[in-house]
């Protein structure tokens, strides 16, 4: 019987083998030129076709907003993968049909996967940097409420007025987080204006007085007022001061508050002047 020597196989760690198939020296300055020309002509293309497909799809009766905004961005990755096959084969990469359909379909799915990763990723940023907790209340990207969920994907929110507002964690991440709770109080200003002929020390005096009289506004830190600005028809005083830190408290504390000022200036007789105006008639020529 013969025997066959069997030489072992030894992985190698020449580059060399690997890049064989793809030389950069072999790269020329036309297949380069037309590699940029090919990704860049995709990109424009992919940009133009996406806004003309939305555009076309919205007037078309009974079209659904989302569904017309998918097929775009679907249609515009589709060229915009070729641009990217292009411009490799230029360079000297072969894919042949079935490589350029399963690269096709990679990159489909991860474009398609890409605002389920930001999501997520935002709200593990979230989770981190804690600048917010459930219960708290908060404004964000124009919304007003109580923090009731923080998920994977989304901030649940439910609004002073009774409703529910699913938030993406993106939005909200990428947004400005006004939080109302955590300082544990916040500050109010509304501005009252006086007749010009008003003593003002006096009406500083009888407004902090009024302010301090009310169980809705802090003693600590105490409630101010400041002349502010003259206006076109009255000395306008601000009145700042301190109360819970709730959406609700903050009205209940300027309801009282305001109608605390406004008994106490009546009954020194300080007029809260409303506009005016001063017309003069001149005297006839001759």
């Amino acid at each position: 019987m013969a025997i066959i020597a069997q030489t072992p196989i030894v992985p190698t760690t020449d580059i060399s083998v690997i890049t064989d198939e793809f030389d950069l020296s072999t790269i020329t300055t036309t297949d380069a030129v037309v590699a940029v020309v090919a990704l860049v002509s995709s990109v424009l293309l992919s940009w133009i076709t996406k806004r003309v497909l939305r555009r076309v799809m919205n007037d078309i009766d009974g079209m659904p907003v989302l569904a017309a905004d998918v097929i775009a961005r679907i249609v515009s990755y589709v060229i915009l993968t070729l641009g990217v096959v292009m411009a490799l084969e230029a360079l000297g990469f072969s894919f042949g049909l079935f490589g350029s359909v399963f690269m096709l379909l990679i990159i489909l799915v991860v474009l398609a996967a890409k605002p389920l990763l930001q999501d997520l990723g935002a709200g593990l940023i979230i989770q981190l940097r804690r600048p917010f907790h459930v219960g708290d209340q908060v404004v964000m990207n124009e919304v007003e409420g109580n923090i009731d969920e923080v998920s994977a994907r989304t901030v649940r929110v439910i609004t002073v007025d009774g409703k529910r507002v699913h938030l993406p964690n993106r939005a909200v991440l990428e947004g400005v987080i006004t939080n109302l709770s955590s300082e544990g109080q916040r500050m109010t200003t509304f501005l009252v204006g006086v007749a010009y002929d008003t003593d003002l020390e006096q009406a500083r005096e009888v407004i902090v007085t009024a302010l301090g009289t009310t169980t809705a506004v802090r003693a600590e830190p105490p409630p101010e007022a400041f002349v502010e600005e003259f206006g076109e028809s009255t000395i306008n005083i601000a009145c700042r001061f301190w109360h819970e830190p709730q959406i609700q408290a903050e009205w209940a504390a300027r309801d009282e508050a305001m109608r605390a000022v406004k008994r106490a200036l009546d009954e020194h007789g300080i007029t809260i002047a409303f506009p005016q105006r001063v017309l003069w008639n001149a005297p006839p020529a001759g």
